[in-house]
C-alpha cells in the first residue's frame, strides 16, 4: 500500500473515531453513581469496565442518609432500593467469643445520641450489600441511557484542551477502538490505573493493615434467626462477621504479611477451619466460596483533576472500612462531580464550575478518612472490639459528618458573617449557604412528603409564605438564563404544618433560599429585596460561574 492511501486510511479513521460526552472508566459504585446521574441529566456517558460480569459478592454494606437521598433522586433508585432493603433497616451490633455463643453482647449504635428519623425522610442506614446497590444503579443507568460495556478496558488516553482520547480494548478478543470525549472519569479503584498514568502523588498514611474476607455458605439458623441482620465481633480472634440476611456470609479476618503470613496460607482447609471456629459449631456444614485479600489504606490523590481527567471515590482516596464510609464517600463524589459535569456540557454553566468539585470535597473527606483510621484503630476484624456509642468523642460515624457538612467554594455564595465551618449539629441547622438543606415535612393536598423530594433534577427555590415576588424572578431569571430552576411558595400548594420551616432555613416568611441539585443551599435572601430578579440573577451567576 502507498504511503498516500496509507495517509488516506488514516485520516478516515480519525474521522470515524464516535465521541462522547463523558468516558466513565469502572463500573463499581463511583463510575455506576456518575453514569446514572449524568444519563439523568440528558449527558449519556460511556461506561468500560474490565469486568466481564458484574461481581456478586458483597464487598460492602449501608447506606448511610446522604447517600440514600441523593441516589433516590434519580430515575429507577428508590423503589428498587426499598426491595432489596426490605425490613432491614439497621444491623444488631454484638460482641461473643463466637456466633455459637449465648452470652454474646448487645450494643445499640443510636445509644445516647438523638432520633436520626427526625433529620430526614430515609432510613439512618439502609443495610444493603454493595453487590445488590451496583445491580440497582447498572439497571437504572442502562435505563436512562447510558451505555455500559463490560470485559472493556482502559488501555491508554491523551488530552489536549479540547478532548480525552482513549484506546479502549475488549478483554475477551484483544481488539482495540478509540473514542473521544469531553472529559473522563476516573473510578477505578484504590490502585487507579488512571491516576498511574496521570502521575498524580498520594498522600496519608498508606497502607495501615490487611484483612482477609471470606465469603461462604452455611445453615446459622441454630444460632441467629433466618434473615439475620447483625455485625458480629469477637474480640481477642481479629475476626468478625457480617450477615446481611443473605444466604451467603462473610468473615472478616486479620492478616498480618509483616509476620510472614502469605495468601498461599488461606487454603480453602485454612478458611473452612477458621469459618468453623468463628460459628462455634466444628461439625457445621459449610460451603466455601470466595477468599480475597484486602489492603487497609489511608490515603488522598494530592489533586482530584488533571486537564479533563477527574479522578473520584477511591481513585481519589481511601480508608479503613471499619465504619462503612468508602463506598458511601464514593457514591457522594460521584454524584457531586456528575451534576457539575452535566451543567457545563448542557451549557448551563461555565467550566469554572467543575474546579469546584475538588474544592468542596477534599476537606469533607478528609474528616471522614481520619476518623476512620482512629476507628480502625481500637477494631478487630471489621468491626470495633469496643466503643461507647454516647461518648462524642468516639472516632464512630456520626450524623454531623455526612449531615451536618458545609460546603465552601465559589458554587456557594458564602454569608458576610459565615465562620468557615465544615461541620455543623444537624439536627439544629442554620440554613447557611453551603449546608445540606434541612429536611422539613411538607404537605400538598393529601400528598406529605420532604423537602428533599423536591432536589435533584435542578436548582430549586424555596419562597416563604409572604414572598410570592421571589417565585416570579426566579422563573424570569431561569427563562433568561436558560437554566434549570423550579421554584415553590410555601402557601401556594405547599404547606409546613408544623411551621418549621422559616427557622430551619433561616430565613423570614418574605425571604428565600437557592438549593442546587445535590441539595446543598447555594444561597439565600433571608427577607424581602428590593431587586428580588437582580439579586437572584447575580446570585445563579455567580455559583455557575458564567
Amino acid at each position: 500500500m502507498s504511503p498516500a492511501l496509507n495517509t488516506a486510511a488514516t485520516e478516515a479513521d480519525v474521522m470515524s473515531v464516535p465521541r462522547v460526552p463523558v468516558l466513565i472508566v469502572g463500573g463499581a459504585y463511583t463510575g455506576l453513581t456518575t453514569a446514572l446521574s449524568l444519563a439523568a441529566r440528558g449527558v449519556r456517558p460511556l461506561l468500560v469496565e474490565r469486568r466481564p460480569s458484574a461481581s456478586t459478592l458483597p464487598k460492602a454494606w449501608g447506606l448511610n442518609t446522604r447517600s440514600q437521598e441523593l441516589l433516590n433522586t434519580l430515575p429507577g433508585v428508590a423503589q428498587r432500593l426499598r426491595t432489596a432493603l426490605g425490613e432491614a433497616q439497621w444491623p444488631q451490633i454484638s460482641h461473643g467469643t463466637s456466633i455459637a455463643d449465648p452470652g454474646r453482647r448487645y450494643l445499640d449504635p443510636l445509644d445516647g445520641q438523638p432520633d436520626p428519623q427526625e433529620l430526614s425522610s430515609v432510613p439512618p442506614l439502609a443495610w444493603v450489600s454493595q453487590a445488590q446497590v451496583e445491580e440497582i444503579l447498572r439497571t437504572s443507568a442502562e435505563e436512562a441511557g447510558a451505555q455500559v460495556c463490560l470485559g472493556t478496558e482502559l488501555v491508554s488516553f491523551v488530552q489536549d484542551d479540547e478532548k480525552v482520547t482513549a484506546t479502549l480494548r475488549d478483554v475477551s478478543t484483544g481488539r482495540e477502538r478509540v473514542v473521544e470525549a469531553d472529559y473522563m472519569v476516573a473510578a477505578d479503584g484504590n490502585m487507579s490505573p488512571v491516576r498511574e498514568m496521570l502521575g498524580i502523588p498520594v498522600e496519608g498514611s498508606g497502607v495501615i493493615g490487611h484483612m482477609y474476607i471470606l465469603t461462604f455458605e452455611a445453615d446459622l439458623t441454630r444460632y441467629v434467626a433466618k434473615g439475620a441482620v447483625e455485625v458480629i465481633g469477637m474480640p481477642g480472634s481479629g475476626s468478625s462477621f457480617i450477615l446481611d440476611g443473605s444466604e451467603r456470609h462473610t468473615l472478616w479476618v486479620d492478616y498480618f504479611p509483616e509476620r510472614g503470613e502469605t495468601p498461599e496460607d488461606f487454603t480453602e482447609a485454612r478458611c473452612l477451619e477458621r469459618i468453623r471456629h468463628a460459628i462455634g459449631d466444628a461439625e457445621i456444614d459449610v460451603t466455601f466460596v470466595n477468599a480475597r485479600f484486602f489492603a487497609i489504606n489511608h490515603k488522598m490523590a494530592e489533586r482530584f483533576r488533571e486537564g479533563r481527567v477527574f479522578l473520584a471515590g477511591d481513585s481519589a482516596h481511601a480508608c479503613p472500612p471499619n465504619g462503612g464510609q468508602g463506598g458511601n464517600l464514593a457514591i457522594q463524589d460521584a454524584y457531586d462531580l456528575s451534576w457539575r459535569l452535566a451543567l457545563v456540557l448542557t451549557g448551563q454553566a461555565g467550566a469554572g464550575l467543575l474546579d469546584t468539585y475538588e474544592t468542596e470535597r477534599r476537606p469533607l473527606i478528609d474528616i471522614t478518612l481520619k476518623r476512620e483510621v482512629e476507628l480502625a484503630k481500637i477494631s478487630e476484624g471489621r468491626v470495633p472490639a469496643s466503643y461507647n456509642p454516647a461518648d462524642p468523642n468516639a472516632p464512630i460515624p456520626m450524623a454531623k459528618e455526612f449531615l451536618g457538612f458545609r460546603c465552601h467554594s465559589a458554587a456557594v455564595r458564602t454569608e458576610a458573617d459565615d465562620d468557615g465551618s465544615l461541620q455543623e449539629d444537624p439536627w439544629h441547622p442554620t440554613g447557611r449557604p453551603g449546608g445540606r438543606a434541612p429536611h422539613v415535612v411538607l404537605t400538598d393536598g393529601p400528598r406529605t412528603f420532604s423537602t428533599h423530594d423536591l432536589f435533584g433534577r435542578g436548582f430549586v427555590l424555596l419562597a416563604g409564605y409572604e414572598a410570592p415576588e421571589w417565585v416570579t424572578a426566579a422563573e424570569e431569571v431561569a427563562r433568561r438564563l436558560g437554566v434549570t430552576l423550579a421554584a415553590y411558595r410555601l402557601g401556594d400548594r405547599l404547606t409546613d404544618g408544623d411551621g418549621t420551616w422559616c427557622g430551619r432555613y433561616g430565613v423570614e416568611p418574605t425571604g428565600a433560599t437557592l438549593i442546587r441539585p445535590d441539595a446543598v443551599v447555594a444561597w439565600r435572601g433571608k427577607r424581602s429585596s428590593v431587586d428580588p430578579e437582580g439579586e437572584l440573577t447575580t446570585a445563579l451567576t455567580a455559583v455557575l460561574t458564567r
